[in-house]
């Protein structure tokens, strides 16, 4: 059985649905009752974006189970009034808050690459190299792990010419402070996580977490975050994995102190704690009022709010988190 396989079940159902066109998609559509103004327009919206895509856009549009089954499923048929264009607008509501929470995830991800490869440093020009350099409480097997990916992601940046430096000058080793460049968000996230806890927590203390465990959870969450902004999943109305956990240490800082009673599974959380980690790192950052204003273009549908969809506060725009 081929890697990625799962083993039968059985409760397991043939997939016997015919493949459809354009045509016949949007016909599924208004079948179902969702209003389409511009027939040939929703062909090229579905040519554009796909629509399977479409339908995590066009679910919420569906109206609620009437057999009792949970609520996290719904009918096949759209409420009274579905449109495609609001389908559309929450589509392109979420492409575009997608490229404004990556940029800012980008400029994070830049600023705790130099913190650790700064502080790693320190200890040894080598230390992510070798375990004695790191925590020694460490889980058994964390470091072989992550060195093998380490590696492989060394193998495949080593036509980079800094790297080609390092490896034919220096044997391929890579000192910290350049190999962190070389990492991706989730390799940096676990180094941080093998760090001696006295300069890991420097770190965090520095840009706004109360300590090596807080920080790293809220890593783990932003990490997932920024990969399905850089691949294109939907971020809009979408569970958090990983949700980091509510923290209530008196060392937490008054401007996140509103998260402890926020939903941590949802988008707010995590926008929040990556605004305020931004502002430490560079106190002038712009990221928190861009966000703002891709907030503000929320289009109506459906009565659905960033309240209700994405676990917004009501009166979020005020908080100093956000203010200028």
């Amino acid at each position: 059985m081929g890697r990625f396989s799962c083993p039968p079940s059985e409760l397991s159902v043939q997939y016997d649905k015919p493949h459809l066109t354009y045509e016949q998609l949007v016909h599924v559509l208004e079948d179902r009752g969702m209003r389409v103004d511009d027939f040939p327009e929703a062909i090229r919206v579905l040519k554009r974006v796909g629509y399977y895509r479409l339908s995590a856009y066009t679910y919420v549009l569906r109206a609620p189970s009437p057999d009792g089954t949970p609520s996290s499923t719904r009918s096949s048929q759209f409420v009274d009034g579905a449109r495609f264009e609001d389908a559309v607008q929450l589509c392109e509501f979420d492409s575009r808050l997608r490229t404004v929470v990556l940029a800012g995830l980008q400029t994070l991800e830049l600023g705790l690459r130099v913190r650790i490869g700064h502080e790693l440093g320190k200890i040894h020009p080598h230390a992510h190299m070798n375990s004695s350099h790191l925590d020694p409480a460490q889980p058994e097997g964390a470091h072989a792990r992550w060195l093998e990916k380490y590696r492989e992601l060394l193998h495949e940046g080593r036509n980079e010419e800094y790297v080609t430096h390092f490896l034919v000058k220096y044997d391929g080793q890579l000192p910290v402070w350049a190999a962190t460049e070389v990492m991706t968000f989730g390799c940096l996230t676990a180094l941080f996580a093998l760090m001696p806890p006295k300069p890991a927590s420097k770190i965090a203390t520095d840009i706004g977490a109360s300590g090596r465990d807080p920080l790293h959870a809220w890593m783990r969450a932003l990490n997932v975050l920024r990969n399905n902004c850089a691949h294109n999943a939907r971020i809009w109305n979408r569970t958090t994995i990983y949700p980091p956990a509510k923290t209530r240490s008196a060392l937490e800082p008054d401007r996140i102190s509103h998260l402890r009673s926020a939903d941590n599974n949802k988008l707010y959380f995590l926008c929040a704690l990556a605004a305020h980690l931004l502002r430490n790192i560079d106190r002038d950052s712009q990221w928190p009022s861009s966000f703002v204003t891709a907030m503000r273009k929320f289009p109506a549908v459906n009565g659905m709010t960033p309240q209700t969809t994405m676990g917004f506060p009501a009166d979020w725009e005020s908080l100093d988190l956000w203010r200028r």
